[in-house]
């Protein structure tokens, strides 16, 4: 068995002359992650949408896969009543969440540049429901 640490990012206030980063979490060797203020309200939303759909214990199934030449994981997240959520993670070179009008929708898109925020964003889907 493999155990992952996920770490609670940090919120970020960029500074006025620094320009926003193109990732999801900033993740520094030997520091904790962090995130700016935008991000967080998006996985707060994201969050949210989860719980409301979703009971305990939910169930969280990961498939990679690669469409074209993006690599990206399949989250299939399913409750005891088969209530479901599937999240789509898509390293594509941009950094994405889903709008507040798309969680009414089954699957929602999640975009990422890099594998570190897809491994991240991975993790933290499954510690929504680790509370």
């Amino acid at each position: 068995m493999i155990k992952l640490k996920y770490a609670c990012p940090v919120t970020q206030t960029p500074a006025a002359d620094e320009t926003p980063t193109p990732t999801l979490f900033g993740l520094y060797p030997q520091g904790e992650p962090v995130a700016t203020q935008s991000t967080q309200e998006r996985l707060e939303a994201m969050k949210g949408a989860l719980k409301e759909r979703l009971q305990p214990p939910v169930a969280i199934t990961c498939n990679p896969h690669r469409i074209g030449k993006n690599s990206c994981v399949a989250i299939h997240l399913e409750d005891g009543r088969g209530k479901r959520a599937d999240i789509l993670v898509t390293q594509e070179g941009r950094a994405s969440l889903p709008l507040d009008n798309e969680f009414d929708s089954p699957r929602w898109y999640v975009n990422v540049p890099d594998a570190a925020d897809m491994v991240y964003m991975t993790l933290w889907v499954n510690s929504v429901f680790q509370e």
